[in-house]
């Protein structure tokens, strides 16, 4: 039973070392100068940190370690539901408002030597029909999600 639970340890570790030395996707989001304004005076700048979850999550998903380094340009993005701070704004809004979200969005795909090795631009906006069942940022997620779909398909491999 002893030596079972010490391989066992020794496995974990050795499996947490290897991920641990991996280099992890290093991903930059800019947010061009309308949609800048938007997270700004309409969104919320705590919103970002949203925004970057969803980018980076929908990228590894889809990039599977093929890729060192992304950047990310973000055109326009739509909530489906009020954020925080316009729910401050507009006391008449509230989390049972809902509207069509989507995203105007374009990045490139870099390797480990910083060569650019793919590059794509998605926008999509959602339908009415759905939004009632949407949270703030549904149809904002679909948007990034295939996004990364179409950038892992520009990059070879």
């Amino acid at each position: 039973m002893v030596k079972l639970f010490s391989a066992a340890a020794v496995l974990l570790t050795m499996t947490f070392a290897s991920t641990a030395s991996a280099d992890p996707l290093q991903v930059t989001i800019t947010y061009d100068e309308k949609a800048q304004k938007k997270i700004e005076k309409t969104y919320g700048v705590r919103e970002k940190a949203v925004i970057q979850d969803m980018v980076e999550r929908s990228l590894r998903e889809s990039l599977n370690d093929r890729v060192a380094r992304v950047e990310v340009v973000i055109h326009d993005l739509t909530a489906n539901r009020p954020t925080f701070k316009e729910l401050g704004d507009k006391p008449g809004l509230s989390m049972q408002s809902f509207g069509i979200g989507g995203a105007d969005v374009s990045g490139k795909a870099f390797d480990a030597a910083g060569n650019q090795i793919g590059q794509a631009s998605y926008d999509w906006t959602g339908d009415i029909i759905w939004a009632d069942t949407a949270w703030i940022w549904s149809d904002t997620d679909r948007t990034l999600s295939a996004f990364a779909r179409k950038l892992a398909q520009a990059v070879p491999g």
